[in-house]
């Protein structure tokens, strides 16, 4: 089994290095820190921590208590993820100081699934994963995709089966905490969303011509509009 989500974090990885506000990402199913190599030339605050090992059976907003006792900075914090890891972020935002919670291509509740994902929600455990893509495919969509699309098909294919097949299940059985309601939220979604379509979606930020991957695809737009958010807020807190 790949160790992926058994990486225990460094103290600096666990620990903003600067006085501001941590920001805190959370990949997408699949996905790990490398996702976010856009976000962290941009915001040198940011931390990315490893996923934690999901008990048998365990919901997605009890592997958030979890998991945010683990990630918790100790101070106030921005907090967001994208696609299955801005899920587990707004759950995890219910349990930190969290100043805003930015989904990332990402979902407030299971109203805003498209109907095929709702319609998976009674056969969850049903779900199956596919198998690793094989060298040859890896190597073809070298040729076709850029650099940091290739970088998201090995992410993927180095993830820990057992954690994927954990969190498909877990997202679509996924029912909001009651303390989600009192989180500051923040959507920034791409308009060509093949997975969350936009039509579903009431935006703060829409990314034209983005798909699911708009920190990746357009992170200049997505930085920039994170970045102004973030000062926003502390700018509130400093005024209180």
């Amino acid at each position: 089994m790949n160790t992926a989500p058994q990486r225990t974090n460094t103290e600096s990885e666990k620990r903003p290095q600067s006085r501001q506000s941590p920001l805190i990402l959370l990949p997408g199913l699949g996905g790990d820190a490398r996702l976010f190599s856009p976000q962290r030339l941009a915001f040198p605050e940011l931390v990315v921590p490893g996923w934690i090992e999901p008990d048998r059976n365990e919901s997605l907003a009890d592997y958030a208590a979890r998991l945010a006792k683990v990630i918790d900075p100790g101070c106030p914090c921005f907090i967001g993820g994208v696609s299955f890891g801005g899920v587990v972020a707004l759950e995890v935002a219910t349990h930190l100081t969290t100043r805003e919670c930015y989904l990332l291509g990402s979902v407030r509740s299971p109203r805003e699934f498209p109907v095929r994902l709702r319609a998976c929600r009674p056969i969850a455990d049903l779900v199956v994963i596919p198998k690793r893509l094989s060298p040859v495919a890896l190597t073809l969509g070298g040729r076709w995709f850029s650099s940091r699309i290739r970088s998201v098909l090995h992410q993927l294919n180095d993830a820990d089966e057992h954690f994927l097949r954990w969190a498909a299940n877990a997202i679509l059985k996924w029912k909001p905490s009651p303390a989600v309601e009192s989180v500051r939220i923040v959507q920034i979604h791409g308009d060509q969303d093949p997975i969350f379509p936009i039509s579903r979606i009431a935006a703060d930020k829409t990314i034209r011509g983005a798909g699911h991957l708009s920190s990746v695809t357009h992170s200049d737009e997505v930085n920039q509009f994170v970045r102004e958010r973030m000062i926003a807020a502390s700018n509130r807190e400093s005024e209180k």
